[in-house]
């Protein structure tokens, strides 16, 4: 095949496209449409599945370059150029939008106007392209071929071969057209009419420039590569509305009912899918069913809607509060734990290592198909990936997919993937460490960092040995350790923090081992930051305003100093007093200032 990708790593989005093609590779239902001689020559193993998100990105697996005809998956484009022209009333009045429950090339008719069913059958397209504007066929031929191009996001060119085979061979088209033209429906000159649907057929796309058409009709009109407006919204809207009901000729119901996306097929074997607000899709694999749809593209779109759970009538749970859009924090972020100074200084010289992207509201494949990009494009440096969850609503079944290839893509890359998610999603747990806040998630990776370099975050820190003390000779040093209190805590137990009743006269706590967390109560989750061995903690540390509760998470051995035992400092050993007055407390005011506030 011209384009194989199964032996390229991938990122996670391009590996499930793969997956999807590589099992139905070897399906091999179905001929190519003989009847158009120039389909009939088409290699049948030629197979590719292309998507294209809302911003541009395509992503590929097998045979997305090869040039094919367009064929009927045109007509949905050239529908909306004739709505672009004449407004929906004035192309209604020509065609309907009835689904015709019959093949693509029916000869029915609606009995008194004479007006094809809709625009996606044949009759109903050879009306549209019609009133495509232009002063004469050339004209016409001249804004479709452009029009379809501005869908693509790039200049596309006729294939005179086929469409000189379309020419001889379209006996049926052509008599299609002169019941329509008895009828009053299709008016002018009906060869000329007709040359310009068959030049229209025969124009060369690949499987990427289905997606990103598609993409364009997905995103309102505006082609998501170029940026530029094609159509307006709600000539998007009326095409895909019509491609949900009549875009499968007689197989759209059960179309709907299965895939549940708008699609539109051609007898080349391609079929395009358009999921509003998400992406498009393009397949390409030239055997046909009966109906004149690709069995490996329709069999492909199948297995997509259902991985993916995309079905456009799937319910969706409200979301539980209004949320702000989502974004990607722009810089490195440092958990608020209380660290001694050797591991603080660790930390902030390398910033690089540990990157957090925040996700915000509903997420769906868009979302999940951002975050992709944004972990591909992580420097080199950073080995942990955190995915703040907390302002996240409904998960859907196509982002957790993406979320949890994710997760094994990066590791393959030596990249963590940590999420911070208060509703534990098991879903997406598996290849990634789960943490219910972003605090938690973050030391997490700060204390794997510290582990790399050979700190111990977890390791004890004896009151001698802290940075409290700076370089105090040792009789200061012992003067200071002597006026410490010792509090030890089992896991688990809550103490009042300093400036309550209980504990009111306490200036420093001091951890030696263990690790503390401020909690709103003795039972809650939610933590305002922790502290581990070394870390020292002013009343400042903990506002009074607020009802907090000190949580041991571990066995904790903590040393106090009391307003008391300050004084009684201060009064034998004022020189100690200066030290703890000079000590640089992170976050927190000078012992001090905590003792005559």
């Amino acid at each position: 095949m011209g384009n194989e990708q199964q032996d390229r790593p991938g990122d996670p989005l391009t590996a499930l496209l793969d997956q999807v093609r590589l099992r139905l590779r070897d399906l091999d239902d179905g001929e190519p449409a003989s009847y158009i001689p120039e389909l009939g020559r088409v290699d049948p193993d030629l197979f590719g599945l292309s998507l294209c998100a809302l911003d541009g990105q395509v992503y590929a697996s097998g045979d997305t370059t090869t040039p094919f005809t367009v064929q009927s998956v045109s007509k949905p484009f050239v529908f909306a150029l004739a709505l672009a022209d004449h407004g929906l009333e004035n192309v209604l009045a020509r065609v309907g939008a009835e689904p015709s429950g019959e093949a693509f090339n029916s000869i029915r008719l609606e009995p008194v106007t004479g007006r094809p069913p809709n625009p996606m059958v044949n009759a109903g397209a050879i009306v549209t392209s019609s009133l495509v504007a232009g002063d004469g066929p050339d004209e016409r031929s001249a804004r479709i071929l452009e029009g379809l191009s501005a869908f693509a996001g790039r200049p596309l060119k006729v294939d005179e071969a086929v469409f000189a085979s379309e020419r001889a061979t379209g006996d049926r088209n052509r008599a299609l057209a002169y019941l329509m033209h008895n009828a009053g429906s299709l008016t002018g000159d009906v060869e000329e009419q007709l040359a310009v649907y068959f030049r229209q057929c025969s124009v060369l796309v690949t499987c990427e420039d289905l997606a990103v058409m598609h993409a364009t009709l997905a995103g309102g009109g505006v082609n998501p590569v170029t940026g530029d407006r094609v159509v307006a919204p709600r000539h998007a809207q009326h095409v895909l509305a019509v491609m949900a009901t009549c875009g499968m000729y007689d197989a759209s119901g059960q179309w709907m009912l299965q895939v549940g996306m708008p699609a539109k097929s051609g007898v080349s074997g391609a079929i395009g899918v358009a999921l509003p607000g998400q992406f498009g899709i393009g397949v390409f694999s030239p055997p046909l069913e009966e109906k004149g749809n690709s069995v490996r593209g329709i069999a492909a779109c199948h297995l997509i809607s259902d991985q993916f759970g995309l079905h456009l009538m799937r319910a969706t749970v409200p979301q539980r509060r209004p949320l702000p859009p989502r974004s990607l924090h722009p810089a490195p972020l440092r958990s608020l734990r209380h660290r001694p100074r050797s591991q603080r200084e660790a930390l902030d010289a390398r910033p690089d290592r540990i990157r957090v992207h925040v996700l915000q509201g509903d997420l769906d494949f868009a979302t999940a198909e951002q975050t992709l990009r944004a972990a591909r494009e992580l420097p080199g440096a950073v080995s942990w990936f955190v995915l703040d969850l907390t302002r996240v609503g409904r998960v859907e079944t196509v982002a957790a997919d993406l979320l949890r290839a994710l997760g094994e893509d990066l590791r393959t890359r030596g990249t963590r993937m940590v999420l911070a998610d208060p509703d534990e999603r098991q879903a997406m747990a598996r290849p990634a460490d789960e943490f219910p806040d972003l605090g938690r998630a973050l030391e997490s990776c700060e204390d794997g960092l510290l582990a790399e370099l050979g700190l111990d975050p977890d390791a004890p820190v004896p009151l001698a040995d802290c940075d409290l003390f700076g370089r105090a000779d040792a009789r200061v040093r012992a003067a200071l350790a002597d006026a410490f209190d010792t509090l030890r805590l089992p896991e688990g137990e809550t103490v009042e923090p300093p400036g309550a009743r209980l504990s009111g006269r306490i200036v420093l706590w001091y951890v030696e081992s263990g690790r503390l967390a401020v909690c709103a109560d003795s039972v809650s989750t939610v933590r305002t930051w922790s502290a581990g061995p070394g870390a020292a903690l002013t009343p400042a540390d903990f506002p009074a305003r607020m009802s907090r509760q000190v949580l041991a998470e571990r066995d904790t051995v903590c040393r106090t100093l009391t307003a008391e035992g300050l004084m009684r400092l201060r009064a034998s050993v004022p020189e100690a007093v200066a030290v703890l007055e000079r000590a640089p407390l992170e976050g927190a005011e000078t012992v001090d200032r905590a003792d005559t506030a």
